[in-house]
């Protein structure tokens, strides 16, 4: 297999939202002082972005409800100190996340199939249960509808959410941006749905 770079999160969100897949507004910070004038509406969920540093939940690296600037400013000092090769911090205006199902879409290249999407249920049920099924996209509404009713445990959660067209709109969005990009891996978890709307909370890829 080819090496392959990783593609941070604030490049894979930022590429995402320019074709239509939608996104939480961000920005990259590069010290206390930028943290403390971001321009964002607390509270905010912090990242550190490294690419040595993929699970950043286990490594401390994430906060998902920062109260204000000055304790963003705080956070963001001690993951530079702790990570000064950092590329940056990454902050999100939190997306509210009580009611809703998260749910998982990805991108891989098949040997057989060339590009597949992976669609299902996300957050840690992902990798617990492996609900997800396998497409090749582009998809329909109807395949959509298929997939997450009939083949992916628990799936129909997320259509009782959001309805089956708009997740294949986003699908399909997003298998435009990783075309265009070369990507050969995309991750999105979760894809947050809730009510008749769509958002991508988290994004990672690699590039070939």
């Amino acid at each position: 297999m080819s090496p392959t770079t990783v593609v941070l999160e604030h490049e894979v969100l930022s590429v995402l939202g320019d074709h239509g897949v939608p996104v939480p507004r961000f920005e990259v910070v590069r010290s206390p002082e930028e943290a403390e004038d971001v321009g964002l509406e607390p509270p905010f969920v912090a990242k550190l972005l490294h690419p040595e540093v993929p699970h950043r939940a286990r490594a401390g690296a994430l906060r998902t409800c920062v109260p204000d600037e000055r304790a963003l400013a705080g956070y963001v000092r001690e993951l530079l100190d702790r990570w000064p090769d950092a590329v940056g911090v990454m902050v999100q205006e939190r997306v509210e996340t009580a009611a809703g199902v998260e749910a998982f879409l990805g991108m891989k290249e098949d040997e057989t199939f060339g590009t597949v999407v992976l669609l299902g249920v996300g957050g840690r049920l992902v990798e617990e249960l492996g609900s997800f099924t396998v497409r090749k996209p582009p998809l329909d509404g109807s395949e959509v509808e298929e997939a997450l009713g009939n083949d992916v445990p628990a799936g129909d959660v997320i259509l009782r959410e959001v309805e089956a067209s708009e997740v294949a709109d986003v699908v399909n969005s997003a298998y435009e941006a990783y075309e265009s990009e070369g990507w050969v891996e995309l991750d999105v978890n979760p894809l947050f749905v809730s009510d008749g709307s769509i958002v991508a909370l988290d994004g990672l890829a690699r590039k070939g």
